[in-house]
């Protein structure tokens, strides 16, 4: 192979060279499973040669010698209480550095929220009382305007139309045209 069939491939299409971190993410995958899977032929080469009469042996015992099989099952037994017990111990210690660590973070937490909340409620409750303030203010505003537009034109002081001159605005059709529709209104 050259050194330019080791990249991946480019296509150009004008000045634009398009290569993509999955072509790259490809080779390197392909080269490091090569190299690995290589590196383990080598080592169980070199280690079989060692290994397979001590592995030949122990299954020539574990099949012919019943007493070899009953010493590794008595072995397992007897190491599985301490291993439960280990296993255990590492639980309990571990849900209590978890709790303790957990209460920490609460505590830790708590304050800051709590730190948080006796600024932020104060400041959200005077905001949110100066929005209602204005919001009945604009709305009572907004229907006295109408109700004194509507009373004086049934009274005949001013025409149909209201004082901000809705009914004059010119409105823009889909064409892009003006719509003298609402003119007429």
């Amino acid at each position: 192979m050259s050194a330019r069939d080791s990249s991946p491939q480019r296509e150009t299409s004008g000045s634009q060279i398009t290569d993509t971190a999955k072509d790259y993410g490809t080779k390197a995958y392909e080269t490091t499973t090569r190299i690995g899977y290589r590196y383990w032929e080598i080592t169980r080469r070199y280690i079989e040669p060692v290994s397979q009469p001590m592995i030949n042996s122990v299954k020539y015992l574990w099949v012919n010698f019943p007493p070899a099989r009953w010493l590794m099952y008595v072995l397992c037994m007897f190491n599985s209480i301490p291993i439960a017990l280990f296993i255990a111990w590492a639980v309990v210690t571990f849900g209590f550095v978890s709790a303790l660590a957990g209460v920490g973070v609460v505590i830790a937490e708590g304050f800051f929220m709590f730190l948080g909340l006796a600024v932020f409620l104060p400041v959200a409750g005077f905001m949110l009382l100066v929005a209602f303030i204005t919001a009945c203010f604009a709305t009572l505003g907004w229907a006295g305007f109408e109700t004194a537009s509507f009373g004086l034109s049934r009274l005949g002081l001013v025409n149909n139309r209201n004082l901000l001159g809705y009914g004059q605005a010119k409105a823009i059709s889909s064409r892009g045209a003006f719509d003298s529709q609402s003119e007429n209104q």
